[in-house]
């Protein structure tokens, strides 16, 4: 594949190369130096696109891989309050308190939540939803 890259690379500034020289030669310019400089620059210009796509191939080794993540729906700027286990309205949080008390067990999808957009109290779980990323592996 690499070989196959080369030759192309090689076949397309030649070809330039000698059209440079040629259009030179035909306005009396030096054939000689514009066969180079077509040369050179296709070279500089397609070699890159030859050998990108064997970049991008070893970046992607390290997988990529889509996973579930939990989404907690609603406004990010704005307070949440909660009802606790003896019924006790809990808050102001803000939306990364609430989506961390979640996380770390503190309140669970049972638990009523709230915030200024709801008009009742909801379950967490009614406003929990699941979305896939992407997460890098190793």
């Amino acid at each position: 594949m690499l070989w196959s890259n080369a030759t192309t690379v090689l076949i397309a500034s030649g070809v330039m190369g000698l059209l440079s020289g040629y259009l030179a030669y035909r306005r009396e310019r030096n054939p000689y130096l514009w066969f180079l400089i077509g040369f050179g620059l296709t070279m500089a210009g397609i070699v890159p696109i030859f050998f990108a796509p064997l970049l991008k191939k070893r970046k992607n080794r390290v997988a990529t891989q889509l996973q579930p993540q939990p989404y907690l729906k609603g406004p990010k700027n704005k307070f949440w309050y909660f009802v606790d286990k003896s019924r006790t309205q809990q808050g102001p949080l803000s939306y990364d308190a609430i989506f961390r008390a979640w996380k770390e067990q503190t309140i669970s999808l049972e638990t009523l939540v709230w915030h200024e957009d709801l008009n009742d109290w909801k379950p967490l779980q009614k406003l929990i939803e699941i979305r896939m990323q992407t997460k890098r592996g190793s």
